[in-house]
């Protein structure tokens, strides 16, 4: 089954689903871990014409992974390049099906259309599979708690 790609809109139904995903995935990871903050950060992503904005990976019918590409998500080394991903996901049953490569294609492709020359991301757990899919280091993992820089030419 192949991965289908729509845009997010503020209105949405699946925001709910994308906060669900984000507070599972990194709500204890983060200090801002206030659901009212998360979800108004995640409706400030949800444009069709410019960034931020949001992408829903879907099964069939299912919603399984999303990912946006923002300008607020800054690692501080590289401050002032962007656009960059974030908060990229698949969730477990459907990872190894092929939506995160068709996300990230349909993210590269709409990032391009709207002008962007180039992406960034920063991982800490991800760079291998951002590196299958021919991103480039900037910066490699070197300690548990660091994160991987990587960028893509458009």
């Amino acid at each position: 089954m192949e991965a289908r790609i729509e845009l997010l809109s503020a209105d949405s139904p699946l925001i709910d689903t994308v906060i669900g995903w984000h507070w599972h995935e990194w709500s204890n990871k983060n200090d801002d871990a206030d659901l009212v903050v998360w979800r108004a950060r995640l409706c400030s992503r949800t444009n069709h014409d410019r960034v931020p904005f949001t992408l829903i990976g879907h099964l069939g019918t299912e919603p399984v992974g999303c990912v946006s590409v923002t300008d607020d998500d800054v690692d501080d080394r590289f401050a002032d390049r962007g656009p960059r991903l974030s908060g990229m996901l698949v969730i477990g049953p459907a990872r190894n099906l092929g939506v995160g490569r068709a996300l990230l294609r349909a993210t590269e492709v709409r990032a391009r259309a709207i002008g962007a020359t180039e992406l960034w991301l920063h991982t800490g757990e991800a760079e291998q599979f951002y590196e299958r899919c021919d991103w480039s280091y900037l910066v490699r993992k070197e300690h548990v708690g660091d994160d991987a820089v990587m960028r893509r030419e458009l």
